[in-house]
């Protein structure tokens, strides 16, 4: 084994590497925060082989990574992620999923993930950081996704670890396209108190709080449209609920470093469950669709029919699933309302209204997708290819009876209708 070196990072996390074969970069073996928080641990073989690695996630718990143990039918061998018992150094409790494997020792692609649902949150950002920081140790420059999952979702999690090619003139779509090319751009990470975890690169970039994410607005030159938001005020960063374009409810407070500055109290929520109306049930099945892979649009509507849409009061978020009802927060089109009142042209008027619907369909978007999905996968496979025929038979259409939906809700909305009472 080489010898072990430390360093202290400018967020203050303590580094520990190995020095590497002749010739090698040096070889991670351990990271952990500025309170002494562990956060990463590698064992490497003396042929600088990583024989298994470990991070932590936002929750506190461990992710394995166990290298070469499993051949995927699609990209063949492959690495496989653990669940860990967080009281042993290495202990699988249980299997998540597999990523094609690469040379730890010299990452020449990001790697593509076979079940992305299946990670616990912040499991898939925390692997990737992993990677790029063995990248940068390695002083590569740039890397490609390499893969058959090139999604949306992806792409705003490479961008907390990497930067895209600052050349790049659509940079979602060059990439959708498997065309875009990452620096590696690794964040540090703090838990700073029991419950809160913290990134930290160019400023605080994202907070975990009791388990919900806060994200700052703009990563690089993408913005990303998300209910609760991290912001600068002054000396002080607030994680906040965000609705359309303010902030509504306060939850913690940080200083610039990411220590916790206060907890603020938060209102008891007031007011009872409302169904949705038609034409909002319409009008969000149609953008959550709109905005999905079109071969998911039938079984979205017949997920938006099933389950119980409802306003009502939620507990420090906007949003909240319980079984099959979602509910979503009474804040929202309680702020619509005031709002409304202090546009008088008709141009302002409708487009706050299609603000509206848009946030509230991004609210229901993630538990209506999951829901659909898991839908389409259970069908028999003459189903499952009746319903890509029904998808492909009405993708033409699909557009204006988008269009039809939002028009038929911004009438019913401007007129006083179709909200709560």
């Amino acid at each position: 084994m080489g010898d072990l070196h430390t360093t202290v990072t400018r967020c203050g996390t303590v580094v520990t590497r190995m020095a590497g074969a002749a010739g090698r970069p040096p070889l991670l073996v351990s990271e952990a925060d500025r309170h002494g928080t562990p956060l990463t641990a590698a064992e490497w073989d003396d042929g600088g082989r990583l024989r298994r690695a470990k991070v932590r996630i936002p929750d506190g718990s461990w992710i394995g990574i166990e290298p070469g143990t499993a051949e995927s039918p699609i990209w063949g061998r492959s690495d496989r992620l653990w669940r860990l018992d967080p009281d042993q150094p290495f202990r699988p409790v249980e299997p998540i999923t597999l990523f094609q494997s690469v040379n730890y020792a010299a990452i020449a692609f990001i790697p593509p993930l076979a079940e992305p649902a299946r990670l616990p949150p912040g499991a898939g950002s925390a692997v990737l950081n992993f990677l790029a920081s063995l990248l940068i140790d390695q002083g590569t420059p740039r890397v490609q996704y390499r893969g058959p999952y090139a999604t949306e979702q992806l792409f705003t999690s490479l961008l907390e670890s990497f930067r895209y090619d600052p050349t790049a003139v659509s940079p979602l779509e060059e990439f959708m396209r498997r065309d875009l090319s990452w620096s590696p751009a690794p964040h540090e990470r703090l838990f700073p108190s029991s419950g809160t975890y913290v990134q930290l690169r160019d400023g605080i970039e994202k907070v975990v709080f009791r388990g919900r994410p806060y994200y700052r607005q703009l990563w690089q030159g993408v913005i990303r449209d998300e209910p609760r938001v991290v912001r600068e005020d002054g000396e002080r960063v607030m994680c906040s609920l965000w609705a359309l374009g303010e902030a509504i409810e306060d939850h913690l407070i940080l200083d610039r470093n990411g220590e916790v500055l206060s907890v603020p109290p938060v209102p008891p929520p007031e007011g009872v469950r409302t169904p949705l109306s038609p034409r909002w049930r319409s009008a969000v099945g149609e953008v959550i669709a709109h905005g999905s892979t079109p071969l998911l649009r039938p079984s979205i509507l017949g997920v938006v029919e099933r389950l119980h849409l409802e306003w009502g009061p939620v507990v420090e978020d906007l949003v909240e699933t319980r079984g099959e009802h979602v509910v979503v927060s009474l804040r929202l089109p309680r702020l619509f309302g005031l709002k409304l009142e202090t546009q008088k042209e008709m141009e302002q008027r409708v487009r706050l209204v299609l603000q509206f619907a848009t946030e509230v369909a991004k609210l229901l978007g993630p538990a209506v997708r999951g829901e659909a999905q898991a839908a389409l996968a259970s069908l028999p496979e003459s189903k499952q290819r009746a319903a890509l025929e029904l998808a492909a038979a009405t993708a033409e259409t699909a557009a204006s009876t988008l269009r039809s939906s939002l028009d038929q809700l911004v009438r019913g909305l401007l007129s006083g209708a179709d909200l709560p009472g």
